[in-house]
């Protein structure tokens, strides 16, 4: 079974294949705002690699946020569309419960970064989260951390795949970017 990962949320756009359950191809591109002209091409090359075509792909995996607006967007909606095209199941994981899925400890939080702040999430023991997802500017995560122990995590993303497994693929039309931020505009 293929199993397709695309995570679009930062600068660094990721495409993993796996094939049942184990990483046979890990891709990696700096996109510097540009994830519109990368994300098809490296899973082409990722595909062209293993003698693939989408329609031997089984799953996708979808990274939704938070992160880059755009490039959350762009992953997001390739994911969506392969899943409907091809008829196949679809999850979707946000950074911040993927590294939650990863810790284990009876409370746990984590960040992603951003450049002028951090996504902050707060999970149980099961992965639940126990407040909503917040955004922090510097100062204030500052202060944050003053009565708090972050966990900070490398993935592994083998890891990640048998802990996702478990989980229930959705309807592509349901998976949606994850929004913490709120937009700001110029004053």
């Amino acid at each position: 079974m293929y199993t397709l990962f695309i995570d679009t949320h930062n600068e660094l756009i990721k495409i993993i294949l796996f094939k049942d359950g184990k990483i046979i191809t890990n891709l990696e591109k700096e996109s510097n705002m540009q994830h519109s002209v990368y994300t098809m091409p490296l899973i082409e090359e990722t595909l062209t690699k293993h003698n693939l075509v989408p329609s031997d792909i089984n799953e996708i995996i979808v990274v939704n946020g938070p992160g880059s607006f755009t490039g959350v967007r762009i992953g997001v909606t390739i994911a969506k569309t392969i899943a409907y095209l091809l008829n196949i199941p679809i999850k979707a994981i946000d950074t911040l419960k993927m590294q939650a899925m990863l810790i284990d400890r009876d409370k746990k939080i984590v960040i992603e970064e951003e450049k002028n702040g951090k996504f902050v999430g707060v999970f149980d023991k099961n992965n639940q989260t126990l407040e909503e997802y917040k955004y922090l500017k510097k100062d204030e995560f500052e202060k944050f951390c003053e009565n708090n122990t972050i966990d900070k995590i490398n993935i592994d993303y083998e890891k990640l795949y048998e802990c996702l497994k478990l989980e229930n693929p959705f309807n592509p039309h349901s998976v949606n970017p994850l929004y913490i931020k709120k937009i700001e505009v110029g004053k």
